[in-house]
């Protein structure tokens, strides 16, 4: 009870101090306010106004976003299914259910893409709905080309031969031409047209801050 009770005091303290920097922030109404001083500053607080700012690669971001949501309920979904039915009795069951459910919530990924990207005030929607629709298909397929043809290269057991593979691919573009697609379109047109204005707790400056450079041991190789 002791700790649960010192959590709440620091967690209250530090939502009060995070409260009243919002606020004072959202006050700000230029770049040249003189009247504010910036000698308490440091840390975040150096760059409150432009973490809310639209990443450069937007696109890739809002497909990220859509497909990490579409798998987290997917993920979700079979394993609820798992313990409460008998998805596990007979042989690949769970795979065959995993890819039609995933072809089933494609809207969900549209969605969140679509709504995200516009929220940001994107204008190349159809270009995030594509990449967003491929993206989880097409990393799935090339690792499972790279592996299988590992696996002929040693000659083992559980690889598939080639037809085989290419009869395989070919159902899934089947599915992916008749379900993830229009499903996919549909939430991103849905999400777009839904989405609503960006609120954020602080103020994004128009003029991006200026990033001082690191030295040359702080540098990536």
């Amino acid at each position: 009870m002791i700790v649960l009770f010192l959590i709440g005091v620091v967690l209250a303290i530090l939502f009060r101090t995070l409260k009243h920097d919002y606020a004072r922030y959202d006050k700000e109404e230029g770049l040249l306010d003189l009247d504010r001083d910036l000698g308490d500053e440091f840390g975040w607080k150096q760059v409150h106004g432009d973490v809310f700012r639209a990443p450069n690669q937007l696109i890739m971001l809002s497909a990220m976003l859509g497909s990490g949501v579409q798998l987290t309920f997917l993920a979700l979904v079979v394993i609820l299914w798992t313990i409460l039915g008998d998805l596990y009795i007979e042989r690949a069951t769970i795979l065959t259910a995993s890819i039609f459910l995933y072809a089933f919530t494609a809207m969900i990924a549209g969605y969140y893409s679509g709504s995200y990207y516009t929220k940001y005030g994107g204008k190349n929607w159809i270009r995030t709905m594509f990449f967003t629709a491929g993206l989880w298909p097409g990393i799935v397929c090339l690792c499972a080309f790279l592996i299988n043809f590992v696996a002929i290269y040693k000659t083992s057991s559980r690889a598939i031969s080639f037809p085989t593979m290419v009869d395989y691919n070919l159902a899934i573009a089947f599915i992916w031409l008749l379900l993830v697609f229009p499903l996919t379109l549909l939430g991103t047109i849905v999400g777009r047209n839904w989405a609503s204005e960006a609120s954020f707790p602080c103020r994004v400056n128009p003029i991006p801050r200026p990033i001082p450079d690191k030295p040359w041991y702080a540098e990536p190789l």
